[in-house]
């Protein structure tokens, strides 16, 4: 096979138009009849509709053909299809569509049912020192001790001792802490191994309404009993990997759209969670013989504490890691129905 083109020396700017003989013994370069190199092996460049196939060889040198249509026989029938696929817009939107459709399914089903699996098989040791590891550092960055009276803690510890013994299968090691959380006000949270964190501030703001107050740490139950700590960091972990793998090494602009992908994808996933914990709060009032209106009860005192409006805190929905206060108030209504 005889091509005519240019061959770029390596690490310089001179070029040489040559004619490339490629045979079975390998490839020669000629310019004006003179043979100016000769080669065993080549690799092939990147296939792309409309560039020439360039040739590059074991020294760093380079030949690009003049004929950009033109394409070499040892060519893989993959990168043939390809080409084939780029040239035809119909086939080319399909394998849009086709790969759109696979990312959805990666990053909203493959992900998810994943890390759930993950969350639930992973030893209690590990679970423990996960715990233990981000309880350390919630304490070092947000946590003081706690100023509630102990007249109010045995007062709240009462109430989650009696109800948590009639929580129809209770997750096991759950256990009760009360801090101070002036950087993050009223809040409670809970941790894989059944650690549940009260603040004073919404004890405080929920100190006249004990059945809101249950209806939060059973919300708090729900995280524990759903492993969605764990979940969300396996999730977290899938959705950053697959997304680098996705976008490959474009440095900034891929740093860029990765992280707004990949917390976006928490966000989603936590909002996700957060329902499904108030599900179970909702579903574990009623059994308990209260009605869910304590719950709704509590996410006002939440807007109000943190001086929200639940009317208009959905505005910024895709970028919250909690479903609208006024979502969950809704909720929490038509389960009294």
């Amino acid at each position: 096979m005889q091509v005519t083109g240019v061959y770029y020396l390596h690490k310089q700017s001179q070029s040489v138009h040559a004619t490339l003989w490629l045979c079975d013994a390998g490839v020669q370069l000629l310019s004006d009849d003179e043979l100016i190199a000769q080669f065993d092996d080549y690799q092939q460049g990147q296939q792309i509709t409309g560039l020439p196939v360039e040739l590059t060889f074991a020294d760093g040198s380079r030949f690009v053909p003049h004929d950009a249509q033109h394409r070499w026989p040892s060519e893989s029938r993959w990168d043939k299809a390809l080409e084939a696929i780029e040239r035809h817009k119909l086939a080319l939107c399909v394998c849009v569509l086709a790969a759109a459709l696979l990312c959805w399914a990666l990053f909203f089903k493959i992900i998810p049912s994943t890390a759930a699996t993950v969350a639930r098989a992973l030893p209690e040791p590990i679970v423990h020192a996960a715990s233990e590891q981000s309880f350390e550092a919630v304490k070092y960055l947000y946590l003081e001790p706690s100023e509630l009276s102990d007249a109010r803690k045995q007062h709240i510890r009462t109430l989650w001792r009696t109800h948590i013994n009639k929580i129809e299968h209770p997750p096991s090691h759950l256990q009760l802490h009360f801090f101070s959380a002036p950087k993050i006000g009223a809040n409670a949270f809970a941790l894989p191994d059944g650690q549940v964190v009260l603040t004073d501030e919404l004890a405080d703001a929920l100190k006249e309404n004990d059945t809101a107050l249950l209806a939060v740490l059973l919300h708090e139950i729900g995280h524990v009993e759903y492993q969605h700590g764990l979940t969300l960091a396996a999730q977290s972990a899938g959705a950053s990997v697959s997304l680098a793998l996705l976008f490959g090494d474009l440095q900034g602009f891929a740093e860029i759209i990765m992280g707004t992908g990949s917390t976006l994808l928490q966000q989603q996933f936590s909002r996700d969670m957060e329902r499904q914990a108030d599900d179970y709060a909702l579903r574990e009032l009623k059994r308990l013989g209260y009605s869910s209106k304590a719950f709704a009860e509590a996410m006002e005192a939440l807007a109000q504490a943190h001086e929200l409006d639940p009317q208009q805190d959905s505005q910024w929905e895709y970028l919250s890691s909690h479903p609208a206060i006024s979502e969950r108030i809704e909720r929490a209504q038509q389960a009294q129905e």
